[in-house]
């Protein structure tokens, strides 16, 4: 499946962003269905397992833990959405490696207009943002945590995965709130992002 890549309308013109609105959707299905007064059940299959409609009822589930992204575009999203999809099927140590990676590629790309190359390490490329003061001293701090909890699970020490998920995919809100979300910068007005003015 693509990435949905679009061009949101913005007042004076448009620009590229990297939206994902399932969780909204999920929500309005099982709100949909506790209304038509159908209930959460997990039936079982003759071997015991859960079947097909259980599964999709839990992935449902999880994914109204994750929130609507409308974020700027950038080479990171489709290791983004790859975090959020292994998280929905159920698959939290790959979730919490891939929410590290992402973050990596994004820090990484930001690095590369001041001269960070694919070829430094990560610690190295954290000192030319840092430097440059290209992200936050708050984000960088979160970067670390996110690298150090990946490298826990990229070689095999990860103890509570479907906790560290959620943690991860926390600080994953975190990091997009502060640096990629064009909700910062815009207000909705008829369908169209609005920059919002500048406080006095």
């Amino acid at each position: 499946m693509g990435i949905p890549k679009r061009a949101v309308r913005v007042y004076g013109g448009t620009r590229a962003a990297y939206a994902d609105f399932r969780p909204n959707n999920a929500k309005l299905e099982l709100g949909k269905k506790s209304s038509e007064g159908s209930k959460a059940r997990h039936p079982k299959s003759a071997s015991g397992s859960l079947d097909d409609k259980a599964l999709d009822h839990e992935k449902q589930l999880r994914l109204c833990q994750l929130l609507p992204l409308l974020i700027e575009a950038g080479s990171y999203c489709h290791l983004l959405r790859e975090a959020r999809d292994v998280f929905v099927d159920g698959h939290f140590y790959a979730c919490v490696a891939m929410c590290g990676i992402s973050l990596e590629r994004f820090q990484r790309d930001k690095a590369e207009p001041c001269g960070g190359t694919r070829k430094q390490k990560i610690s190295q490329i954290r000192k030319i943002l840092q430097r440059n003061k290209t992200l936050t001293p708050k984000t960088l701090a979160l970067c670390k945590r996110m690298a150090d909890l990946r490298n826990n699970y990229a070689h095999g020490h990860g103890l509570s995965p479907k906790a560290d998920a959620l943690k991860a995919l926390g600080w994953m809100r975190r990091f997009i709130r502060d640096e990629t979300d064009l909700m910062q910068d815009y207000v909705i007005l008829d369908g169209i992002l609005h920059r919002k003015r500048s406080q006095p």
